[in-house]
């Protein structure tokens, strides 16, 4: 075990060479340790993830906003939600990213990506875009939806987690519908969660308002071990193209199933899956007033990323 010295000796040079910056010694040896910390992140995660980034469904709830362009090329203080992803992603050592489109599609062209297209859009759901991305998922996975804005951090921290599976979930989900002034078009994706001694962890997911506290909301971001992109191939592949009418877990047709339908599947075969809880500090564009308040939050929630 490392033997970290309560006081450090430094020279009269260095001394005189801190005062005239004005620089806290204590917070100046902090962010160095920040930055190399980060810095051996970006190099040890380069080469294991990859991140999927989910884009192709039409919104027309945004209307007249999206009439002409995908939702995730709405403009955020200059610059569109995707690129904001991208950046993130590229910034904690994220290089090889894929995106999904299909409401659109040619108007998402961003250099140094990988594209797959749905083209059933309008009659598919999440999972059938997560599909095509299937054989791109060889290694551990990083899973967005297109259309959310968050912390660096809670990236950073989901990249951390020593989890194979883990779901982004809040537990201020209540708060968040209960301000709202506009009616979402669709239900938060819940999670039921338990403590099971080495972290938290996913019980179940649902659609439906539950009684208990110990729900929170998935936020469109996850971590998906190798494994979990090997059965969704085996998905795609025994079910998915036998019968994509068959009904899967809460969606009528598979070929209309949610991601949260998949992990549903994860956790019926055995697989454990994590919770990362954080307490609001991001946002789902779905609305006018979702809209108008990334407006608002973007500078709080990425601070001084830029």
């Amino acid at each position: 075990m490392t033997k970290i010295p309560k006081t450090i000796k430094i020279s009269i040079h260095h001394e005189e060479w801190l005062k005239s910056q004005k620089i806290n010694f204590s917070e100046w040896i902090r962010r160095k340790l920040d930055e190399e910390i980060d810095q051996q992140l970006q190099t040890v995660k380069k080469d294991k993830f990859k991140a999927v980034i989910l884009a192709a469904g039409k919104d027309t709830n945004l209307f007249p906003l999206t009439e002409d362009i995908p939702k995730t090329l709405l403009d955020i203080k200059g610059k569109p939600i995707l690129q904001r992803q991208i950046e993130m992603l590229r910034r904690v050592g994220i290089n090889d990213i894929a995106v999904v489109r299909g409401y659109k599609k040619h108007q998402i062209n961003f250099p140094n990506l990988v594209y797959f297209d749905n083209d059933d859009y309008e009659s598919t759901g999440i999972l059938a875009s997560l599909f095509s991305a299937r054989e791109f998922m060889d290694r551990d996975t990083i899973i967005l939806y297109g259309d959310i804005l968050f912390e660096t951090k809670i990236l950073k921290t989901l990249l951390e987690t020593q989890h194979d599976n883990a779901l982004v979930v809040d537990r201020g989900w209540e708060k968040r519908y209960q301000e709202s002034q506009e009616n979402h078009p669709l239900p938060p994706e819940l999670t039921i969660l338990s403590d099971k001694g080495q972290g938290i962890e996913i019980n179940s997911v649902s659609e439906a308002f539950p009684d208990t506290g110990s729900a929170s909301e998935f936020i469109g971001l996850a971590k998906l071990s190798t494994k979990a992109c090997s059965i969704l191939r085996d998905l795609y592949q025994d079910v998915y193209c036998l019968d994509p009418y068959k009904e899967f877990h809460q969606a009528k047709h598979i070929r209309t199933a949610s991601f949260m339908d998949f992990i549903q599947e994860l956790l019926a075969l055995g697989e454990r899956v994590s919770a990362l809880e954080i307490w609001r500090n991001w946002i789902e564009v779905d609305t006018f007033e979702d809209y108008r308040l990334a407006w608002k939050l973007l500078d709080k929630m990425i601070g001084e990323e830029e």
